[in-house]
């Protein structure tokens, strides 16, 4: 399945975009305008913003601005428009990713909930593999404890099931599928699974199936797990690879995109609303991609 099959945005969603002064992202969005689910608030400076969306060809009746001359500022307005519902969800400009997610993650705004974890999720379409397959976390969560690991998987989880995969597949990565004191991520990996098995995580992560520890071999081939003597529901059919920490996933995800030509669509998830988080490397198809996952992710009212 191709990712564009995939995200079906139910409806037209309005995004905040502080300093959309990359043309590649005025490509993306004037092309998400043309296709009929989004619209923009642009922030920043007026007068440069129309100029570079006309140049790319964007429609003026697509967006409308709010001025703003400084990032941090432009920033804070994205947070607000989040805040006070004159946005839905927010797609990072060209401005650092460390004030754009301090303002996100301002606790004056309450755009997260208290005791919610920030987590981000690439939806990846990788040749070879029978379905979209969806990685966390790859990009925030640097060396996540075994609650924090919860929180995470609770989020890919509601958001898979906001994505119409009911009873999602999980396995949890490490570097072998034996239980190993010295390996961190087999332990906690044994101990997901037994808690989920003995109903302790049932009530909080909702119905899944959720299998490790699985090596990145065994996640991905239900024949690399028969040849282990490993009988799975997961092996070759998971929803979601849920990484140990932040060096394994960060490494899996670029991995797929560089070297074996796949194409990852990325979210960051926790907060209120759906956060398009996309790197300046990627190409337009990822960021189009990325802004189209998050618009879906958007129920109706």
């Amino acid at each position: 399945m191709r990712l564009e099959e995939f995200f079906v945005p139910p409806v037209k969603r309005r995004v905040a975009v502080p300093f959309p002064y990359e043309p590649a992202l005025l490509e993306t969005t004037s092309a998400a305008a043309v296709e009929g689910w989004a619209e923009f608030l642009f922030i920043g400076e007026t007068a440069k913003i129309e100029e570079l969306a006309s140049a790319a060809g964007m429609d003026p009746g697509h967006y409308r601005c709010i001025e703003s001359t400084r990032e941090d500022e432009a920033c804070s307005l994205a947070a607000e428009a989040l805040r006070d519902g004159l946005a839905d969800l927010a797609m990072k400009g060209a401005v650092h990713t460390a004030n754009f997610s301090r303002a996100i993650f301002y606790k004056e705004y309450g755009l997260v909930e208290p005791g919610r974890l920030a987590s981000h999720i690439g939806a990846c379409e990788l040749p070879g593999f029978k379905k979209i397959l969806f990685l966390t976390d790859c990009a925030i969560n640097i060396s996540p404890d075994y609650d924090d690991k919860l929180i995470i998987l609770k989020n890919a989880l509601e958001t898979l099931r906001g994505l119409g995969v009911k009873v999602p597949k999980v396995a949890l990565v490490a570097p072998v599928e034996t239980v190993n004191r010295k390996i961190p991520a087999t332990v906690d990996a044994d101990r997901m699974v037994q808690d989920y098995n003995e109903g302790l995580l049932t009530e909080e992560l909702g119905p899944a199936v959720i299998e490790g520890p699985f090596g990145l071999d065994v996640a991905l081939s239900a024949e690399a797990a028969r040849t282990k003597g490993i009988e799975s529901r997961v092996a070759g059919d998971a929803d979601i690879l849920l990484f140990p920490d932040l060096n394994t996933g960060n490494a899996v995800y670029k991995a797929f995109t560089y070297a074996a030509g796949g194409t990852i669509a990325g979210n960051l998830i926790g907060p209120r609303s759906p956060v398009v988080l996309t790197s300046r490397a990627d190409d337009n198809r990822t960021k189009l991609l990325s802004l189209k996952m998050g618009v879906s992710l958007i129920p109706p009212a």
